[in-house]
């Protein structure tokens, strides 16, 4: 099933009876313009009763046109009504009162024509709104659930920025166009449907040359569907770019301030930004000729479709008012057709965005439990490391080789080493943060992939060398791990990490705030904070 089947199964489908709901109202709001021409056709003919100026109309043999002044037979244009089957039977004059109940009827019937559409119309906004707002929200869940099973091998090769761009900025678009693009696809479709009928009922031959027109709007589908598809995708990836290179420059504003890297870091963002402001106008332009070349097939349509129509009443086969009706309806096929031009470049957007989503919730989840895996309510702490191995990379060169040691419950250990030999590594192995690539890793004789990852982690609390702060209070910190601690074990917690006196000199004592990435604290501050975030959890093995 290809991406649009798969997002029509998973985020559409479960909100089929609304969904149908709202193409049953798409479908009657369609039907407004033919409403609104069969009452001007009702107005000219039965009110106003316009006729073309009475002369004689005779068809040669060839069915040419004979014009005043030649010899034709005087016929009345108006004795001909399609569909009333009395061909030879002539309108008879409406009195004035006649016309002015006819006039009544049209005003009233106009008033409720407005009112019923636009309660319906106020209706299916609220529904598409809905709709949009749960599938998006739907998404976001299903993503932010899929980033937290994700192995840390996929954040080594991903800016933060750009995975929140495809949470955030890249569902937002789906928001906006989702439900409007397949309901409005639907309604379009209904509308071309109806309109081709309603012409073809009206004058068959007229109708048949209007079916026409449909190859050249196919033909203009294809030649601009594949360039706005490629120039979306490339916005789309230089944004991410941008945004992750955004996030990683304010993240370390401190560093490029020292090292005096604004103009540097001002051009590259130029360069990106002027990349996305071509890429938008291309995409721009691109949609703009698409609908542009369907508005000429429109525009050419209906005029021809017009001179023959006109010809048509003064031949006598068609009344004023068939033919104000006719040419509204061209307006109910051709109008509908340039917007699926539209909605074609639309579809080609979101695309690239499902795509970019998917591809996401499709990555593989390399670490995850086993189905007879095992929680453990209690661990002594027995760790055996035996004959570990690691690289981060298939081609890449082993961080560690053979690794065997074992640490005892109840013991301290100290691992001692230059930068790279692999400390942070073990660390990382041990909360299974990564798999080793050869060898075993044991936890009080169980192997870790036998234990189930929530509760290997439960048992663990580490205080990295540079510590991971949130915004909030400094309550809200220390009870991150612990979120149903009592007062005073956040209070003993910070104690012990001999956080405690210093917050009782704060006003706000343990409610004070925490800036983001905690920079109102020392290196210190922020270090206790962390300690007394891991003690809290009452860890059975503490890094």
């Amino acid at each position: 099933m290809g991406l649009m089947g798969r997002f029509v199964r998973n985020y559409i489908r479960p909100f089929w009876a609304r969904m149908l709901l709202v193409m049953a109202m798409a479908a009657v709001t369609s039907s407004y313009t033919l409403i609104l021409g069969l009452v001007s056709k009702i107005t000219v003919d039965n009110v106003l009763q316009l006729k073309p100026e009475v002369g004689q109309v005779q068809q040669s043999g060839g069915g040419a046109f004979r014009f005043p002044g030649e010899e034709r037979t005087r016929r009345d244009p108006m004795s001909v009504i399609p569909g009333l089957g009395q061909e030879n039977a002539p309108t008879p004059p409406k009195t004035k009162t006649e016309k002015i109940q006819w006039l009544w009827f049209i005003f009233f019937s106009y008033l409720l024509i407005r009112f019923v559409f636009s309660g319906i119309n106020g209706y299916y906004s609220y529904c598409m709104q809905y709709v949009g707002q749960r599938i998006v929200y739907r998404i976001r869940l299903d993503l932010h659930q899929k980033i937290q099973e994700l192995q840390m091998t996929f954040f080594d090769r991903q800016q933060t920025g750009q995975i929140m761009s495809r949470v955030m900025d890249d569902v937002q678009l789906l928001q906006s166009e989702v439900t409007t693009t397949f309901v409005e696809t639907i309604r379009h479709v209904i509308r071309v449907v109806v309109g081709i009928v309603v012409l073809l009922v009206l004058n068959v031959k007229l109708g048949l040359l209007a079916c026409l027109t449909l190859p050249f709007y196919v033909v203009a589908y294809k030649l601009f569907q594949k360039p706005i598809s490629e120039a979306f995708s490339r916005y789309r990836e230089i944004y991410a770019v941008t945004y992750g290179s955004l996030e990683e420059k304010i993240r370390g504003i401190r560093l490029l301030l020292s090292f005096a890297r604004e103009r540097r870091e001002f051009r590259l963002f130029f360069g990106n930004l002027a990349s996305l402001f071509r890429l938008a106008m291309r995409s721009m332009m691109l949609r703009y000729g698409m609908s542009a070349s369907c508005s000429t097939v429109s525009a050419v349509g209906t005029a021809v479709l017009f001179y023959l129509g006109a010809l048509e009443v003064r031949a006598g086969t068609m009344s004023v008012g068939d033919l104000i009706f006719f040419n509204m309806s061209l307006t109910y096929l051709f109008e509908p057709l340039v917007s699926l031009a539209n909605v074609n470049a639309t579809i080609q957007q979101m695309m690239v965005v499902i795509s970019r989503v998917f591809e996401v919730l499709d990555e593989e989840i390399l670490i995850k439990d086993r189905p007879d895996a095992v929680a453990l309510d209690q661990i002594r702490g027995r760790v055996v490391f035996r004959n570990v191995s690691f690289r981060y990379h298939e081609a890449g060169d082993y961080v560690l080789k053979g690794l065997s040691f074992q640490v005892r419950p109840g013991t301290s250990v100290a691992v001692v080493g230059p930068s790279g030999s692999g400390k942070s590594t073990l660390v990382n192995l041990l909360m299974r943060l990564y798999e080793p690539s050869e060898g075993t890793i044991l936890l009080d004789d169980y192997d870790l992939r036998d234990i189930k990852i929530s509760s290997l982690r439960k048992h663990i609390s580490m205080v990295p060398q540079e510590p991971v702060l949130f915004s909030g209070t400094m309550a809200d910190n220390i009870t991150y791990g612990r979120s149903n601690a009592t007062p005073e074990e956040i209070m003993q917690a910070a104690k012990r990490a001999e956080l405690h006196d210093f917050l009782m000199t704060l006003p706000e004592k343990y409610e004070a705030r925490v800036e983001e990435r905690g920079s109102n604290l020392s290196g210190g501050q922020k270090q206790r904070l962390a300690f007394s975030m891991a003690l809290l959890s009452d860890p059975s093995i503490l890094i």
